[in-house]
C-alpha cells in the first residue's frame, strides 16, 4: 500500500460528513454505556430497597405478633411470681434460722425412718450442720426423701454412707453436711440475678 493511499484512508482525511457521522457515532456510543452503567447500578439500589422493605416487614409482622403475646406472658409471669412467694412461704425464714430448729426437724424425722441422730454439730455463718445417723439403708433414704421435701427444705451438702459396728451387729452409718436455705437469701440472689 502507497503512503499516499494510507493517508486517504486515515479519518482525517475523510469528507466532514463522515468524520461527523463518526464523531457522532462515538459520542452516541460512550453515552449508551454510561447510561446502561447508570441504570444497572440504580438497578441494584432498588433491589437492596426492595430487600430492606421485605425486612422491615418481617419484622413489623414479628414485633406485631410479640406484641399480641404480651398480656399472656404478662399473666405468666404474674402466676410465676405467686408460685414463687408461695415455695419461699415454705423455706426457712431468717428470723427462725437457729440451729435448735434444724436439729428438732432432723431428730423428728431420724425418729420416724427408724434412725439414730448419733452426733449434731452446727456449722458458723449460715444454718449448716454436720450430723451422724445410724440405721437401716431403706430408713437412711427415706430421712432423706423426708427432710429435703417442702416445707422447710434441707440440702445436703456432702453425704457418706459406711458399715459400722453397734452392738456387734454391722449397721449403715451416715455421714453429712446439711444446710437450710433461708427465703431471705434466696430472694436477694433472685433480685441480684434479674437486675437489668
Amino acid at each position: 500500500m502507497s503512503p499516499a493511499r494510507q493517508w486517504r484512508t486515515h479519518p482525517a482525511h475523510w469528507p466532514l460528513l463522515a468524520r461527523l457521522s463518526l464523531a457522532l457515532l462515538v459520542t452516541l456510543l460512550c453515552a449508551g454505556s454510561g447510561l446502561l452503567l447508570a441504570v444497572s447500578e440504580l438497578e441494584d439500589q432498588r433491589q437492596a430497597a426492595r430487600q430492606r422493605q421485605q425486612d422491615l416487614r418481617v419484622q413489623y409482622q414479628a414485633a406485631l405478633t410479640q406484641r399480641s403475646q404480651q398480656p399472656a406472658l404478662q399473666s405468666r409471669e404474674t402466676a410465676l411470681a405467686m408460685q414463687l412467694a408461695a415455695q419461699q412461704a415454705q423455706l426457712w425464714p431468717a428470723e427462725q434460722s437457729q440451729p435448735d430448729l434444724l436439729q428438732a426437724k432432723l431428730a423428728r424425722r431420724a425418729s420416724e425412718c427408724g434412725l439414730t441422730l448419733e452426733s449434731f454439730k452446727p456449722g458458723s455463718g449460715k444454718l449448716t450442720a454436720a450430723i451422724v445417723l445410724r440405721g437401716s439403708h431403706a430408713g437412711l433414704m427415706r430421712f432423706v426423701e423426708l427432710v429435703s421435701s417442702l416445707p422447710l427444705p434441707v440440702l445436703f451438702e456432702r453425704l457418706d454412707i459406711s458399715v459400722a459396728e453397734a452392738g456387734g451387729q454391722a449397721v449403715l452409718q451416715m455421714n453429712a453436711t446439711v444446710s437450710a436455705p433461708v427465703a431471705a437469701s434466696l430472694a436477694a440472689g433472685e433480685k441480684k440475678e434479674f437486675v437489668p
